[in-house]
């Protein structure tokens, strides 16, 4: 399971001409499908007049969501060559779409393929890449007696917390921890606390780092 992954900050376009063709990439963070399906509607509606709008997309820390799309091109010429140049720089969280305005020469089954992976990667390459993060959210219970064991375990661990509630008789904090810290953590802080506090997990988040 992927902890720690890569991505892109924020939109960019490149282009480059191939034997008078034109190929204009896009590359967009984006986080589900319908986030890049919204996407690739507003290129289609952008580029209105092209001839082509290829893509590929990589969404999830695991990369397990992936798609990608020849356009009407020959099979296999421009979306996986698209996908491949996501590949080559180990991305996930992004759509890279590219748009081609036919110039009147064929290129060739090779020259399309290399035409669609250069301008895809020279889109990527123009891009600001960050670092993210697969987290655990885990929601502790616990009395006021436990309260310095607790406190004390999330600081050691320099885990943040996102949400904390107070009762009566409960306090109640959320954090975030590392996926693959996550059982490492609940141990320990199941012993601090002798298993008085109740620990759970409470899904998951995405943050960049």
């Amino acid at each position: 399971m992927n902890e720690i992954y890569h991505s892109i900050h924020s939109s960019v376009t490149a282009q480059i001409k191939v034997e008078g063709s034109r190929f204009i990439a896009n590359a967009v963070p984006v986080v589900t499908e319908a986030e890049a399906d919204e996407h690739l509607e507003g290129i289609r509606k952008k580029y209105f007049d092209a001839t082509h709008h290829c893509f590929a997309y990589v969404i999830g820390a695991e990369r397990s969501i992936v798609r990608y799309s020849d356009d009407g091109e020959p099979s296999r010429t421009a979306g996986v060559k698209i996908y491949s140049a996501i590949q080559s720089k180990n991305l996930s969280d992004i759509l890279v779409t590219v748009t081609r305005y036919f110039g009147g020469t064929k290129l060739g089954v090779g020259g399309l393929g290399r035409a669609y992976y250069e301008a895809a990667f020279h889109g990527i390459e123009s891009a600001d890449i960050i670092t993210k993060a697969a987290m655990t959210i885990i929601e502790i219970r616990f009395g006021f007696n436990d309260t310095n064991a607790v406190m004390n375990t999330i600081h050691s661990a320099k885990y943040k917390i996102i949400d904390t509630q107070y009762s009566d008789t409960k306090s109640i904090l959320r954090l975030l921890v590392p996926q693959l810290n996550t059982d490492k953590f609940i141990s320990i802080l199941t012993d601090a606390t002798h298993a008085r506090a109740e620990i759970s997990t409470a899904g998951r988040q995405i943050v960049t780092i």
